[in-house]
């Protein structure tokens, strides 16, 4: 029994609320299974970024060689072949760290949304109530993405850029300290300059795409409206208001192209200007000051040093923004993740044995819920029980709480007060999946998934066979529809044209199928017309033989058979008896059949 309402009904934290701590990385890298593969790759990567620097130290000695007023063709076949060798070398480690890379890549993404999709499973269903369809599916596919994309393609890439550039200084230092010196002014400058203009151009393209979904967002609202659009004759007009949106996007791409060529042209100055004062340099160390020991060759290694060093600065710099978002959305995930149901579908409550048997008895005492998302309460004082085998029709207002009735029992949401028990045994002590085995619904939307009709009906039971498949369509009328469709029960859901009948009759062929002692029908012939109807009363009235029935209804011809009806008022239960002696009764439940019949 809940002792109070706060204990039970925590408040659901806003998973789009999420501040940055810190450490994303290195939480998001524990969800990661195969970090050994990560590890290889960033090592595959930093060779990767060191290999080029061994390629300019040969090519140059190759140089020395050829530069040699006297060189023997064995210096110059000597240094072709170390030349060849470290190029086999260098082509070697890129072609294994683009294997690794291309494994770490598709492993990390499924780890990640593995772990995503199995977090929100076990969630309750309060959850889903406040938080949108929408948010969960943007850390599925959005956040994800982002972080595969950052956090494992973009962290190789700055292993490589970082290692390239680190070698290229301390290679341009070895070569020629006295021209590196000041060289590494120009590549600071240089990687400085290209920082500050794309952090300005990448605003500006922020700017260009909020100026662009707004634009698309008044084509579409100008599309679908059409019709309100012609009716009035304001073509013209609707036009011209695009106009003024497309002049804004005009402007603010004008502005963003001029900062693009500007940045460009900023970093083409600096790396054009670096070549002729370098080389002009260097010329002069080796020219006028032949006691250094300087040769062509040695330029080259450092021109080329300084021109990695330039570009892997640039490129780390580059991806500063990116990571600021891949932490954000990281956050956003780890909050999701952080989250802990309020009940353990696995572990809590206990295990019923396997050859348990439930009789189906239901019983409400006193039994009060609010929902999360609001202030009142769904239903108070709640106290009935329903007999083994017996139909009970739960009948009342809009929003009275007789669908929220069924989801208790099925502990989809933790009850504030009082007890439900089944057979006697309180629900709250019984393992949730349990329970819920005992326990089929058939609901007022039918609910089907892009699969085939035989592996719908197979959801509730998939060790079936097809001839139980084809057995239990035939109780709920669904069977010979099935078997005028093309593919017959190979159909597929997605690609098939069904009625909501037809949907419903599978659904009930589908509960029918996992054979529990206690069914739930909420609403379930409410959105259907009257032949519908008929057929889908009749599938279930050769399913509910034998079993303990619950179900929701308005309709009187759904009620009317019941073996008991308990009328609800305001969350509580009004009225209970059977159709005849509440009419005699002159009650609400009277009223509310007259009032049907008008």
């Amino acid at each position: 029994m809940a002792s109070s309402e706060e204990s039970n009904q925590p408040e659901i934290p806003d998973i789009e609320d999420a501040p940055v701590q810190g450490n994303e990385f290195s939480r998001i890298m524990k969800i990661y299974k195969r970090k050994w593969t990560f590890i290889l790759a960033i090592f595959f990567s930093m060779c990767s970024g060191i290999a080029p620097q061994l390629m300019n130290v040969f090519f140059g000695d190759l140089l020395n060689a050829v530069s040699k007023p006297n060189f023997s063709k064995k210096d110059l076949n000597g240094a072709i072949i170390n030349l060849m060798i470290i190029t086999v070398v260098v082509i070697a480690l890129l072609v294994i760290n683009h294997a690794f890379r291309s494994q770490t890549n598709p492993e990390f993404m499924h780890d990640l949304r593995e772990a995503i999709y199995s977090h929100i499973l076990r969630m309750d269903i309060s959850f889903f109530d406040k938080t949108s369809t929408g948010v969960l599916i943007s850390r599925l596919s959005q956040d994800a993405t982002l972080l595969f994309n950052i956090y494992i393609d973009k962290i190789l890439t700055v292993a490589l850029s970082i290692t390239q550039a680190a070698g290229g200084l301390i290679l341009s230092y070895i070569t020629m300290w006295q021209v590196a010196l000041p060289a590494t002014v120009f590549v600071i400058l240089c990687t400085v300059s290209y920082y500050i203009g794309d952090r300005v151009v990448t605003k500006l393209w922020e700017e260009f795409a909020q100026h662009s979904s707004k634009a698309t967002s008044k084509a579409e609202e100008v599309i679908t409206s059409f019709r309100t659009i012609r009716s009035f004759d304001n073509e013209m007009y609707e036009t011209q208001q695009y106009g003024k949106v497309l002049d804004d996007v005009d402007a603010i791409f004008s502005k963003t192209s001029i900062a693009q060529g500007l940045k460009d042209s900023v970093i083409l100055f600096f790396t054009n200007l670096m070549l002729p004062v370098f080389i002009g340099l260097g010329s002069y160390f080796i020219v006028e000051k032949p006691e250094m020991g300087y040769v062509s060759g040695d330029l080259v290694i450092l021109l080329l040093s300084l021109l990695f060093a330039t570009t892997g600065f640039t490129i780390v710099l580059s991806l500063s923004d990116d990571f600021k978002k891949a932490r954000a959305s990281a956050a956003k995930i780890l909050k999701l993740l952080d989250l802990e149901p309020e009940v353990d579908q696995e572990k809590s409550g206990k295990k019923l044995k396997k050859d348990f048997v439930f009789q189906g008895k239901v019983e409400f005492r006193d039994v009060g819920f609010k929902y999360k998302t609001r202030d009142e309460w769904a239903v108070r004082h709640l106290s009935f029980t329903v007999e083994p085998g017996e139909t009970v029709a739960l009948i009342g207002e809009s929003g009275c709480g007789k669908s929220t009735t069924l989801q208790l029992l099925q502990r989809f949401y933790e009850i504030s007060e009082g007890q439900i028990l089944i057979d006697d045994m309180d629900i709250s002590k019984i393992n949730p999946q349990d329970l819920r085995s005992m326990i089929s619904v058939v609901p007022q939307g039918p609910v089907l998934f892009s699969m085939s009709i035989k592996d719908n009906i197979r959801y509730a039971n998939p060790r079936a066979t097809e001839e139980e498949v084809h057995k239990c369509a035939e109780i709920g009328n669904a069977h010979d529809f099935i078997m005028e469709m093309p593919d017959n029960y190979a159909s597929r859901v997605q690609q098939t044209s069904l009625s909501g009948g037809q949907k419903q009759r599978i659904c009930i062929s589908r509960a029918i199928l996992a054979n529990t002692p206690i069914l739930l029908l909420d609403e379930a012939t409410a959105a259907l017309d009257t032949e519908s109807e008929q057929l889908v009363q009749q599938s279930l009235e050769n399913f509910r033989k034998g079993k303990t029935a619950i179900l929701v209804a308005h309709r009187l011809a759904t009620v009317i058979n019941a073996d008991r009806i308990i009328v609800y008022k305001d969350g509580h239960v009004e009225e209970v008896g059977t159709h005849q002696e509440l009419m005699e009764k002159g009650g609400l439940y009277s009223e509310l059949v007259k009032f049907q019949l008008q």
